[in-house]
């Protein structure tokens, strides 16, 4: 019988690998389960049922904090490690037009997704770090007053145990749920290949609405803006519009 506790146990045993999670399902060990992460899984009530329209929904989320933060109107913010201080900038003053009433999500990283999350601190708003990783670690480093104050007043989540570490694929995987967990996606800052394009993917199979911003012709962290606008995506020309989001 497909339980909670079973979801739980294989997804510590296989580092919540979607697919190992998948086979191991087919023939389950026959023990007691004993956990001491706090976790929701796919069978859960408090599960986002958004997550449940991806390909691959994660089979088990494990949180620190407030999991409240899931269930309020949600605007995704991502965008390059190395953006232009533009970018930067536009966002920093964007924060000041959007509604306090948002759950900021993002993914933690370098860049564009720690202003959105030190934009939503300073700005009294909500935010969710999804992580690449288990929650007993923080990365990037430089963020670990940023994580220890979103986990004890927001909400970190990941859909990897603790002892997980930032491998180069948990950061695509991880893309997926930052999207899914967005009721639209604010691109700050792309190149044309870049993880962030990722994120803008997982968006697009959801009909989720991207948003972003245009950006000097000259400027490779955004070409990625530049295309979205060009293939149809919705656009901010004024930082006031950040209060349509």
């Amino acid at each position: 019988m497909l339980t909670s506790s079973l979801l739980i146990h294989l997804a510590i045993c296989h580092q919540g690998n979607y697919f190992a999670i998948k086979k191991a399902l087919d023939n389950p060990p026959n023990i007691k389960y004993y956990h001491t992460q706090k976790a929701i899984t796919i069978l859960d009530p408090q599960y986002p049922n958004c997550l449940k329209h991806l390909t691959q929904p994660p089979w088990v989320l494990f949180y620190e904090g407030n999991l409240h933060c899931l269930k309020g109107p949600s605007l995704g913010i991502v965008g390059s490690r190395y953006p232009s201080v533009y970018a930067k900038t536009v966002l920093h003053q964007g924060f000041s037009f959007l509604n306090k009433n948002l759950v900021i999500v993002s993914g933690g990283a370098d860049g564009i997704d720690g202003c959105a999350h030190f934009g939503a601190l300073q700005h009294n708003m909500a935010t969710i770090w999804v992580c690449a990783h288990g929650l007993d670690r923080v990365y990037p480093h430089k963020h670990e007053e940023l994580f220890k104050t979103i986990k004890e007043n927001y909400l970190v989540i990941s859909e990897y145990p603790l002892n997980t570490l930032p491998l180069p694929h948990h950061f695509i995987e991880r893309n997926r749920i930052v999207a899914a967990l967005s009721d639209k996606l604010l691109v700050m800052s792309a190149s044309l290949k870049s993880g962030t394009m990722h994120s803008v993917k997982y968006a697009l199979e959801l009909n989720k609405e991207i948003v972003t911003i245009p950006h000097p012709i000259n400027e490779n962290c955004g070409e990625g803006c530049n295309h979205l606008i060009e293939n149809g995506a919705s656009m901010l020309t004024n930082v006031s519009e950040f209060a349509t989001l």
